[in-house]
């Protein structure tokens, strides 16, 4: 990730990532734990959060609803 291709708009902390994706705060650092998301700045998890990039977290709700699709596809064939 490159932070230059960020506008400071774009950074959003967990609870604005949350906000934006239309799921729980948990939720965005669950994705963060599992490599879905990484942080365009990453924060040492005491004084500082991680501020994710607006499009990176597009991006993994996209991955998310392909995902999906895939699983709901594979179970449509396996009926």
């Amino acid at each position: 990730m490159q932070l230059a291709r960020y506008y400071p708009d774009d950074l959003l902390n967990a609870d604005q990532a949350a906000d934006h994706a239309g799921v729980r705060p948990s939720t965005i650092r669950q994705w963060h734990h599992r490599g879905l998301l990484h942080p365009a700045i990453p924060g040492d998890g005491r004084t500082t959060r991680h501020l994710y990039g607006r499009q990176d977290v597009d991006a993994a709700i996209a991955e998310l609803a392909r995902r999906e699709a895939e699983r709901e596809a594979a179970w449509q064939r396996a009926a």
